[in-house]
């Protein structure tokens, strides 16, 4: 899938960047969390993801940002939930939430070649530093 950030509104990309098109497929995202075993909780790991875009290049880095969304969706069946975020006052920072089945997931996630594309472009589209927080699960769900 491929947007044009020109003309999206922030809340079309952050749908469009987790390849959430409509109500149904965006339920399915948090659907498979929802439905992880309680016994998985465990082995589950959350983060987040904090950079800069380079607004020079914000074109170019808001579509790699949106393209590797959907390959991440359409190829990596481990990773639950996946999605990238732009601040509403800063629309420089982009900021990740993701939610893996296990450390393997997670490891594989990181040897895809969508993820090594991102790598490659991110001293040209993106500005450091590279900010990456584990979370520890209190509680909550999704529905």
């Amino acid at each position: 899938m491929s947007i044009d950030p020109r003309n999206v509104s922030r809340r079309t990309f952050c749908t469009a960047s987790a390849g959430l098109l409509t109500a149904g497929t965006l339920a399915f995202g948090f659907n498979r969390m929802a439905q992880a075993a309680d016994e998985d909780a465990d082995t589950m790991i959350t983060q987040i993801a904090k950079f800069k875009l380079n607004m020079e290049k914000e074109d170019e880095g808001v579509q790699l940002l949106a393209d590797m969304c959907v390959a991440v969706e359409e190829n990596e069946p481990d990773v639950l939930v996946y999605i990238c975020h732009r601040s509403a006052k800063k629309p420089e920072e982009i900021v990740f939430f993701e939610v893996y089945k296990n450390a393997e997931a997670l490891k594989a996630h990181g040897k895809t070649p969508h993820l090594g594309k991102l790598r490659t472009s991110f001293g040209k589209l993106f500005l450091p530093p590279l900010s990456v927080t584990r979370l520890d699960r209190i509680g909550g769900f999704a529905r």
